[in-house]
């Protein structure tokens, strides 16, 4: 979800402001991924929000209070969301609570704590989230095992595999070029799609369209 700032700066309002816009923009996708699972023959099972990096803990004090806020009534708005019981979507978290505020630790958990008996859609949402801290957590885990450090090892302790979710298929990023080390693990094999004209805020459900048609289009070897 990158751009929010400069989509605030750029209608001459704080960054808060941008933040409000790109929850506004997250809430918006969620009805429409959770309609196009209903309505298409292929389905998207699986779906990750970067909602916080670890990075962005570093910011400062005022902007970091509203972007908490926001993540605190956006996950609790997300937790009463008709569409994601509807769909019978389970929302998981992935990176550290290290550095959050409890009441955004306790949407968090509420967050879970609904959705939890569902299984026909996962979305996952990364929250203070680095892409070489869980390199290095599940090298910690392969070692403190005392299990032999290899590929297959490291692979089983990645946030995914933990809880069963499939390697990335696609990564859709707006204004930028790169990834930020979004699952540096799990993308190894992973179709990039830069939307370079527009900031979070701007994206759409037919930007979101536009992507999978583009994913579908491709010739995905592997490797091989």
């Amino acid at each position: 979800m990158d751009g929010n700032r400069r989509y605030a700066k750029l209608y001459g309002h704080k960054a808060v402001w941008g933040h409000w816009k790109g929850a506004t923009t997250w809430l918006d996708l969620i009805e429409w991924w959770t309609y196009f699972n209903t309505n298409q023959s292929h389905q998207v099972n699986y779906t990750t929000f970067w909602a916080l990096s670890k990075e962005n803990l570093q910011r400062n004090p005022e902007e970091l209070a509203g972007l908490f806020a926001v993540l605190t009534l956006t996950f609790r708005s997300i937790a009463f969301t008709a569409s994601i019981h509807r769909s019978r979507v389970r929302v998981r978290f992935i990176g550290t609570n290290k550095g959050l505020p409890q009441h955004v630790i306790d949407a968090i958990n509420l967050l879970e704590k609904k959705t939890e008996s569902y299984s026909q859609a996962v979305m996952l949402v990364a929250v203070g989230y680095g892409g070489r801290d869980e390199v290095l957590s599940a090298v910690k885990d392969v070692i403190d095992s005392g299990e032999e450090l290899n590929e297959e090892n490291v692979s089983r302790r990645t946030f995914c595999s933990k809880i069963a979710v499939p390697p990335v298929d696609l990564v859709i990023r707006t204004s930028e070029s790169r990834t930020s080390g979004f699952m540096l693990w799990d993308t190894q094999s992973t179709e990039l799609h830069f939307i370079h004209d527009k900031l979070w805020p701007e994206l759409s459900a037919r930007d979101c369209m536009h992507a999978l048609e583009s994913f579908a289009s491709r010739e995905r070897r592997g490797g091989k």
